[in-house]
């Protein structure tokens, strides 16, 4: 019976290590088990990633997408120093001007408008140059060899610029209203019933609400023209 002693205290220590090895390996799990994938994170944390990592927006671009941006007004209001007016409708880049002091000066003028700036040209050497924005228009008009200048603000209908054309027994007539913002009519009539001197008159009374206005026995259909809404271009 001695002689056995130590064999089973052997034994003994033996089956002791083995329980102890399998405990450490039970209360320690291992740090990537096999089949193990992170998890994904989650949509809302991959859109803050993504856009933190984006450049913000340009103001140097949000500024010109604005800058080239559709534009539409209307401006009308009296020259300096006279008793002429002028009106500018602006539609996008394409701007129709007309000056006149309700008789023999006028002058209807087409071009451009970009970035600002106004370049304008018409018949017999009229020409307009001018700033603008959104709340007034400035500069300077040459129509019928007299310089003018003029400072004149946006308007809203009935305010703004009219224009009539009709065939009256073979004589092309062009008549034109400017409507100011208090009610005020100016306009001219004018006739190539005499082809080598064209002449121009007071045009007769508008009748806004109509779209009409009466001369002699002919009745003249009247256009509105609005850069803001790019009718008459």
């Amino acid at each position: 019976m001695r002689r056995n002693t130590p064999l089973i205290t052997l034994l003994t220590g033996g089956a002791f290590g083995i329980i102890l090895l399998i405990a450490s390996m039970l209360a320690t799990p291992s740090k990537a088990p096999t089949g193990y994938s992170a998890a994904a994170p989650s949509t809302a944390a991959s859109a803050a990633t993504v856009q933190s990592s984006s450049p913000a927006a340009s103001p140097t671009l949000t500024a010109v997408a604005s800058a080239n941006a559709p534009f539409g007004a209307d401006y009308a209001g009296r020259v300096h120093g006279s008793h002429a007016s002028v009106a500018i409708s602006i539609h996008g880049t394409q701007v129709i001007a007309y000056a006149c002091n309700g008789s023999v000066v006028e002058a209807w003028l087409k071009g451009t408008a970009i970035g600002g700036q106004l370049v304008m040209t018409g018949k017999n050497g009229a020409r307009l140059s001018a700033r603008y924005d959104s709340r007034r228009a400035f500069g300077d008009i040459f129509a019928d060899g007299i310089h003018y200048t003029f400072s004149v603000g946006t308007v809203h209908k009935p305010s703004g610029l009219y224009r009539a054309t009709a065939d009256v027994r073979g004589a092309m007539i062009k008549a034109g209203w400017i409507v100011l913002p208090d009610g005020t009519q100016v306009g001219s009539l004018e006739s190539d019933a005499d082809a080598a001197a064209p002449s121009a008159t007071a045009a007769p009374p508008l009748d806004v609400a109509a779209g009409t206005a009466q001369h002699g026995s002919t009745v003249l259909r009247v256009t509105a023209i609005s850069g803001v809404t790019g009718s008459g271009f």
